[in-house]
């Protein structure tokens, strides 16, 4: 499987591309999976691993094996692939990516990030958080840890909120909405509306991509709408994104580079991308790096 000039996995229309020219070379149950996945991307993308091998009469090593062929760590980071390639194609073919797949993509690197960021907060009193799993990471460190200062918490993600009310040290309030099922998030115009009037510390918030050019983006219009708000109701921007959200711009735009005061990330960014965070005046973090591997400007 050729991989793109970066040593990612392909992805968009490469993505699509690379799938049928291997369906040709393909021993049989891979080339059964591949079928699959090119004819109901959707239902490939909802269904748990089980119910594919059950509906394919195939295993989950055979699974796990079709998505390596294609220069994936494994099932979850080639499905949160795929939705964002299904999006690409335009909203009424997207579908968002399952919840349970973004918590076991680079869990680790995640990890890393979230310790990483919970000193920055130190001098906050309110905060707001987005929804995803990085952030998730952070609400459960806010949760648990007795070091952190006592903070009033706004989020859209209720398993943000769940995390942060562990040790029932802060004050946590949900933004309303309806309840997206897929990410466990709220949504609409409620959200819009519960932001009007406030100003917090700081909004951490993850991303679907950080391109030099595009910015901020993701691939669902709803969330990048409700992502502004938020972005707009706080004086300062953290976004926590592993190395794998260092990729071309998606469908909806969230906001510019400028926009964000402090970067942090699992692995060091290109020279590009690190020219283009200095040229915005960001600050970038790399967890766990050694000193001379990150810069803190």
């Amino acid at each position: 499987m050729q991989l793109a000039s970066d040593n990612k996995p392909l992805s968009g229309a490469a993505l699509w591309a690379a799938i049928s020219a291997a369906q040709d070379s393909m021993p049989a149950k891979l080339r059964a999976i591949a079928g699959f996945v090119t004819e109901e991307p959707a239902e490939f993308i909802r269904m748990t691993s089980r119910e594919i091998c059950a509906r394919l009469g195939t295993s989950e090593p055979t699974l796990i094996r079709f998505c390596r062929s294609l220069g994936f760590a494994g099932l979850a980071d080639f499905r949160i692939e795929l939705a964002l390639a299904l999006a690409s194609q335009g909203a009424s073919a997207s579908v968002h990516p399952q919840i349970a797949d973004r918590r076991l993509s680079n869990p680790a690197g995640k990890r890393r990030i979230a310790e990483a960021a919970i000193g920055l907060l130190a001098e906050d009193n309110a905060i707001l958080i987005d929804n995803g799993t990085t952030v998730e990471m952070l609400a459960e460190l806010l949760g648990t840890r007795e070091d952190v200062p006592a903070l009033s918490v706004m989020t859209s993600g209720l398993m943000v909120a769940q995390q942060a009310l562990r040790n029932g040290r802060h004050r946590v309030m949900l933004t309303g909405g309806v309840i997206r099922a897929s990410t466990g998030s709220l949504s609409g115009r409620l959200v819009e509306s519960s932001l009007n009037g406030m100003n917090f510390s700081s909004f951490v918030m993850g991303a679907d991509s950080i391109d030099p050019d595009g910015g901020l983006s993701t691939y669902s219009e709803d969330e990048a709408h409700v992502t502004r708000a938020m972005v707009e109701a706080a004086s300062r921007v953290i976004v926590l994104a592993d190395h794998t959200k260092f990729r071309g711009a998606r469908l909806h735009r969230i906001c510019g580079l400028r926009r964000i005061a402090i970067l942090v990330t699992d692995r060091n960014p290109s020279e590009q991308i690190r020219a283009a965070l200095d040229a915005a005046g960001i600050r970038l973090v790399v967890a766990d790096a050694p000193a001379s591997d990150s810069k803190d400007r």
